[in-house]
């Protein structure tokens, strides 16, 4: 999760089944003053476009969205594996 990502590290991370989350600066700033020092868990529900952040006392969910390629890159675990799957 970043406020923005190089072009090419982006790419390698959805090539590589993992997810670039681009999310504004004031969001970003505000997951980390509310959970900064907290016991703090993330959950990301893929099909929703959502991650949650929780503490004891606190939960978050912030929205995202990714591209259907990226989306697809993701789930099959890769660019590899979505190659051997679609050709």
């Amino acid at each position: 999760m970043g406020e923005s990502f190089a072009r090419i590290f982006r790419q390698n991370m959805f090539n590589c089944g993992m997810m670039a989350v681009e999310l504004p600066a004031d969001t970003i700033a505000h997951l980390f003053a509310t959970f900064a020092g907290h016991d703090t868990t993330v959950e990301t529900d893929f099909e929703n476009g959502t991650i949650t952040f929780s503490s004891n006392d606190k939960i978050e969910t912030v929205p995202f969205s990714i591209s259907g390629f990226d989306s697809q890159l993701v789930n099959a675990g890769g660019w590899v594996d979505y190659a051997d799957a679609n050709y």
